[in-house]
């Protein structure tokens, strides 16, 4: 179970004034390092929420290594609990210095889930210090209905290599997500989803003249509830850009749209 990670209230126990454990930072992005989504907006069934952070002023080792825990909670309206991860044990490593290190966490929405407000709290504990800290929020969960999920930037075709939405002049993305509640025709019972790649300038100006569209109207099992997809682009100027997504269900008509900030810098 999941939710749409909202605005969130930092809790720590006290510890000395200046080494107190702290998460700084927090943001819902689509998929692992990606570009922020927005507030407020809810999500989908069949989506995954992820959630990026950094834990502040963890103990580390002579080697420069934390040992943590985090731990999730999710519960519905009424403040019962529907989704919990016990302490997971973690080991980081501190490269490059300073008192933070980067963390995220990520849970799927399932497809049966019911719309409603949930409240969510992520906790970490340094397990070298015993010092907790905590972050909490509000999310929603919509309806099920036809939408784009899953979007997520990736360095490599297959979806195995996880990009931040900040490149370098000459990388190429692969942009996946994935299409759900789409309708089917009556006789084939094949989707027929439009799907379309548009890239705005920082003035909100297209750079191409058209938009890439595909159509995706067959290969797609009778009971499959996704329809995985993607787009590809190189990364051939710097400069800040938006990567419109839509999806159109020709089936029922319905329309979806995801708007993906990326940020290209020059190769130095």
């Amino acid at each position: 179970m999941s939710l749409t990670w909202l605005p969130c209230i930092l809790l720590c126990l006290p510890a000395a004034q200046g080494d107190a454990l702290e998460i700084v930072n927090p943001r819902a992005t689509y998929g692992h390092l990606g570009a922020p989504r927005p507030k407020g907006v809810g999500s989908l069934p069949g989506d995954v929420a992820h959630f990026t952070f950094e834990i502040k002023n963890l103990k580390l080792d002579d080697a420069g290594k934390a040992q943590f825990s985090i731990a999730i909670e999710i519960r519905d309206q009424a403040g019962k609990l529907f989704y919990e991860q016990k302490p997971y044990n973690s080991v980081a490593q501190n490269f490059l210095g300073g008192n933070t290190l980067p963390c995220s966490a990520h849970v799927e929405i399932p497809l049966d889930a019911k719309a409603g407000d949930v409240a969510w709290k992520v906790t970490v504990v340094d397990r070298s210090t015993k010092q907790a800290a905590s972050v909490e929020g509000k999310g929603k969960i919509l309806p099920a209905n036809f939408g784009i999920v899953q979007v997520g930037l990736f360095a490599d075709p297959e979806g195995r290599v996880p990009m931040s939405a900040v490149g370098v002049v000459g990388d190429s993305a692969y942009l996946r997500f994935s299409a759900v509640g789409f309708g089917r025709g009556k006789d084939s019972m094949n989707p027929s989803v439009q799907v379309s790649m548009r890239i705005l300038d920082e003035q909100g100006k297209p750079t191409m003249a058209k938009a890439i569209t595909s159509v995706i109207d067959k290969g797609a099992g009778p009971k499959d509830p996704y329809l995985p997809l993607q787009f590809a682009f190189t990364m051939n100027r710097a400069g800040r850009f938006t990567v419109e997504l839509t999806a159109e269900d020709r089936v029922s008509g319905q329309r979806s749209q995801v708007l993906y900030a990326v940020r290209v810098l020059p190769l130095e």
